[in-house]
C-alpha cells in the first residue's frame, strides 16, 4: 500500500484527480481518500499534525505486509524558481535540529534537496534549502513504521524571495499539477519497490532468535517486521545483527539499535 500524505487539500488534489481516488464517509479524524491499493490523508499544517495522521493511518492499518509513504506538499526556497520540483535527500527540523535521509527511489527524475522544517511560516530563507512545515514530522512518524527506502517527501517551490504564491490554494494545485506526471513516475516505482518488500520472506529461525531476546508488543513486533526485513533485505548477516543486539536490556532499546543500524545503512545509499 502506498499512503500520500499532504498537510491541505489543494496540495493532494492533483493526486486524487491522477488516480481518481474517493473520500471515505467512514473516517472523522482526517479527510481521507481511498483508491486501489492506495490512501490519500490531508493531515492539516504543521509538523505534528503531519506526524499525527501517518500514526492514526499505521494503526488502522498494521495488518500490512509493508506500507510506502510519500508526504507531497509545496515549500519555499531562497534560490529555486517558482514550480520546481524537488524528492528531498534530507530533513532537518529546526527546533531540536534532528536530522533525517529519506532514500529516494533508484531512476528518480526530480533533483534532490535538503529541507528544514519550521514550527513557522518564515520568508528568511537560505540559498541552500526548502524550508516547509510538515517534512519532519512526517518522516519522525512514518519511519516507526516503515524504512528509509519506503519513506520519500516530494516538495514543489509555491514560494521564493521574488513571489509568494503558497497562499493561494488554486495556484498551489496548480504548480503540483505540472508536475503530477513525474511524481506519478517516482511513485509507481516506490510502489513497484514496496511489493517487492512485501513479499520477503522473514527467516522464521533468526526471527525466533530476535523475537526471544525481550517481551514485545504486537505493535513493537510489527515495527520489529519492518526494520528486520529492511536489514536483511541489504545483505545483512543475521548472526552479526543479533550479536549487536544481545547487550539491549528491552524491546525498546532492541528497536532503537535497528533504527539505527537502519539508518546508518539508507546513509549509505
Amino acid at each position: 500500500m502506498l499512503i500520500w500524505v499532504s498537510a491541505l487539500h489543494c496540495e493532494a488534489k492533483p493526486v486524487i484527480d491522477y488516480y481518481r481516488l474517493k473520500k471515505s464517509h467512514d473516517d472523522n479524524a482526517f479527510d481521507l481518500y481511498r483508491g486501489d491499493d492506495m490512501l490519500c490523508i490531508i493531515s492539516g499544517v504543521g509538523k505534528i499534525a503531519s506526524a499525527a495522521a501517518c500514526a492514526w493511518l499505521a494503526a488502522r492499518y498494521d495488518h500490512e505486509a509493508s506500507i510506502a509513504w510519500m508526504n507531497l506538499g509545496v515549500a519555499g526556497s531562497g534560490q529555486h524558481e517558482i514550480g520546481a520540483a524537488f524528492s528531498l535527500n534530507q530533513v532537518i527540523d529546526a527546533d531540536s535540529g534532528q536530522r533525517y535521509y529519506p532514500v529516494p527511489c533508484a531512476g528518480s527524475l526530480l533533483p534532490g534537496s535538503a529541507c528544514l522544517t519550521l514550527s513557522q511560516s518564515s520568508e528568511d530563507y537560505r540559498e541552500d534549502t526548502l524550508y516547509d512545515m510538515e517534512a519532519s514530522g512526517f518522516i519522525y512518524s512514518a519511519l516507526r513504521f516503515s524504512s528509509a527506502e519506503l519513506t520519500q517527501c516530494i516538495k514543489i517551490v509555491s514560494d521564493n524571495r521574488a513571489h509568494q504564491t503558497g497562499k493561494n490554494r488554486q495556484r498551489v494545485s496548480d504548480l503540483i499539477h505540472q508536475n503530477i506526471d513525474t511524481i506519478g513516475q517516482q511513485a509507481n516505482a516506490l510502489i513497484a519497490l514496496n511489493k517487492q518488500i512485501a513479499g520477503l520472506a522473514v527467516n522464521p529461525e533468526s526471527w525466533q532468535q530476535l523475537i526471544a531476546l525481550a517481551h514485545f508488543s504486537q505493535t513493537q513486533k510489527n515495527r520489529l517486521r519492518v526494520l528486520w526485513r529492511y536489514l536483511m533485505n541489504r545483505d545483512n548477516s543475521a548472526e552479526t545483527v543479533l550479536q549487536k543486539l544481545r547487550g539491549c536490556s528491552s524491546a525498546a532499546t532492541i528497536i532503537s539499535t535497528l533504527e539505527l543500524l537502519s539508518y546508518q545503512d539508507s546513509e549509505g545509499l
